[in-house]
């Protein structure tokens, strides 16, 4: 997906919305196992949608999981309520944004996208994500048994071959 094609999806979600806020905060450059803390907060906002976005780069493969907190402090509220996770090889979606989790995640550039409403006042979210590399791929059980077995009819046909000849 092009940065255009993100943008614009940004810009729809906002024009759909009315009056709202955007953010952009770059995170910078992530390297697993890393906790990244994120989040965006108003001092007074009449009721309006807000869509933040979080860019960083992610140096080797790995998983997020995280959690968000929604600030409804002061006569003020806040409901997060989409992440979307973006690069030019990968998108997923979570309307549970409470507690989140992004997996399959390769090197690159991605967004984080945090999308949802607020009013009144000092209101806010804030968000941690933890990156954990990615798990190095491990044989099922199943495969090095049969493996196993055809070593040792291998090592058989070799012994009787000898025995044999």
């Amino acid at each position: 997906m092009t940065k255009k094609f993100r943008l614009a999806l940004a810009a729809l979600a906002i024009a759909a919305s009315g009056a709202a806020h955007a953010d952009y905060i770059d995170l910078g450059s992530i390297t697993a196992p890393e906790l990244v803390n994120f989040g965006n907060s108003w001092i007074y906002t009449e009721p309006t949608n807000f869509v933040d976005e979080f860019a960083f780069t992610l140096t080797n493969a790995a998983s997020a999981y995280g959690m968000i907190l929604e600030g409804n402090w002061w006569f003020g509220q806040t409901d997060v309520q989409l992440l979307s996770l973006v690069s030019n090889t990968y998108i997923n979606f979570d309307f549970s944004p409470g507690h989140f989790s992004f997996t399959g995640l390769t090197a690159g550039a991605y967004s984080l996208f945090v999308s949802g409403n607020t009013s009144g006042f000092l209101t806010g979210y804030t968000g941690t994500m933890d990156f954990r590399p990615a798990a190095a791929r491990v044989p099922e059980p199943g495969t090095l048994a049969l493996f196993g077995v055809g070593l040792v009819a291998l090592a058989f046909m070799a012994m009787r071959r000898r025995v044999r000849g």
